[in-house]
């Protein structure tokens, strides 16, 4: 009895060494999509910044236009970089 215990410890060891493998792979799958999520939120930061920052130090003439532009840029960015940051898995 004793002996099939040790067997069957044995065998759950080598098949949790086994899954322990193949989860980083699955893993790093999508880490790249994080990874590219993390940069699309902070340009949208970098353009928030810089929009407010030229306006307030410059004086310039299509103020409209810029603040126009750098909001859509800058929500176009964070909505995509929100998208792929999205951890949302189906377990199958």
């Amino acid at each position: 009895m004793n002996a099939r215990r040790d067997k069957a410890k044995q065998q759950n060891s080598q098949i949790n060494k086994q899954l322990e493998t193949v989860k980083p792979a699955a893993k790093q799958q999508g880490h790249w999509k994080e990874n590219l999520g993390k940069y699309f939120i902070d340009i949208s930061k970098y353009i928030v910044t810089g929009v407010v920052i030229a306006s307030l130090f410059q004086d310039v003439s299509d103020r409209d236009l810029i603040y126009g532009l750098g909001i859509v840029l800058s929500l176009s960015t964070l909505i995509t970089g929100l998208v792929l940051t999205n951890k949302k898995t189906e377990d199958k």
